[in-house]
């Protein structure tokens, strides 16, 4: 078959004919848009802007680590216990996080129950026409599927066990987790180093709610990390502590077994010997004393919680749904059945030259 080649001016002259499938389609995507926006659910988003706690890096005190570097002992600094803010986007995505949200409550009043999440995003959660059309094929042929047999209702105290040391997701687990992970999120402008939480849903008071979990959530998780690095660190100079001890008892044996056996010689080379001892003595007691009070501090530090974040701005219950929007799906429905009804003029009718 001879290709022919097509001009600018017969594409547009193929469309002009074809005008009257064009309207035709604007009027079905316009319907449409107007069906799709009235059963559209009204979606509600609520934000929270934070500021984190930045602490300074921690420091042994005074000339520590000379002393130590002095007795042989290697001391690194410790560069800080806090996590990056830039982390705290994969905390708020993550499965544990997830995983306590689906199992909280909250009161529904579109429903009239108090729920989990889990149970509202599984059963009552309301969805779109569209979505529900789409979803048609899916639920027919899941009833062509066999059914597992059900087990039974008791289980015995080793499979509970076995369930919990193997931790497997159930599909409505898994279901209820998507729908936290596209609703739920946290971002951080390292520019201005605030943390921004933001939650989409379809009831407003649940939405406030769920950004002040969130934010408890993340306060509890940065505290307990940097309560466990504090214990680390804690155990870390303990350590070094018992060994500049060690160190500093046997040094002071030393000096006393030397003064013990050079009672009564007077030489040079034994004053030079005993005046190495003694610096020794001084070196290790300076480095014990001062590991004794940062052993102090470090308990301190352990015992002690600080805050976490600032709250610039709180969470609201939203007055207005920010979703769906009428203009915007006018928008969307009409360029797409624009492009398809081009689309069928240009590949499945013959162009006239």
């Amino acid at each position: 078959m001879k290709q022919e080649e097509l001009r600018l001016s017969d594409v547009l002259k193929a469309i002009l004919e074809g005008k009257k499938i064009i309207i035709i389609s604007l009027a079905v995507a316009l319907v449409l848009a107007i069906i799709n926006f009235a059963t559209t659910p009204k979606e509600y988003i609520t934000k929270s802007t934070l500021l984190p706690v930045v602490e300074q890096s921690s420091r042994l005190p005074g000339n520590l680590g000379g002393l130590a570097g002095l007795a042989g002992l290697n001391m690194p600094t410790n560069p800080g216990s806090s996590i990056p803010p830039n982390l705290y986007p994969d905390v708020v995505a993550s499965t544990p996080f997830g995983l306590y949200l689906i199992k909280q409550e909250f009161y529904f009043p579109s429903v009239g129950q108090t729920l989990t999440l889990e149970e509202y995003f599984v059963r009552h959660q309301e969805v779109s026409l569209l979505q529900t059309i789409f979803k048609l094929p899916g639920r027919f042929f899941s009833l062509f599927k066999k059914s597992e047999p059900k087990k039974d209702a008791v289980e015995s105290t080793e499979q509970v066990q076995e369930k919990k040391a193997n931790r497997k997701l159930s599909g409505r687990e898994n279901s209820a987790i998507s729908q936290i992970r596209s609703r739920v999120s946290a971002e951080v402008d390292m520019s201005l180093g605030i943390v921004t939480v933001q939650v989409k849903i379809q009831d407003p008071q649940v939405a406030s709610k769920l950004v002040d979990l969130t934010y408890e959530y993340l306060s509890e998780y940065v505290i307990n990390y940097k309560s466990s690095a504090d214990i680390r660190n804690l155990e870390f100079i303990e350590e070094r502590y018992d060994e500049a001890k060690r160190q500093y008892f046997k040094s002071q044996d030393d000096l006393a077994s030397f003064r013990d056996r050079n009672r009564n010689i007077i030489s040079a080379a034994a004053q030079v010997k005993e005046e190495q001892l003694r610096n020794e003595v001084s070196i290790y007691f300076n480095v014990f004393n001062n590991l004794a009070q940062e052993v102090e501090q470090a308990k301190i530090r352990v015992q002690r919680s600080v805050p976490v974040f600032n709250v610039l701005e709180p969470a609201y219950e939203p007055l207005k749904e920010s979703s769906p929007k009428l203009v915007l799906n006018i928008v969307v429905f009409l360029f797409l059945g624009f492009a398809l009804s081009v689309a069928y003029i240009l590949f499945f009718k013959p162009i006239k030259e």
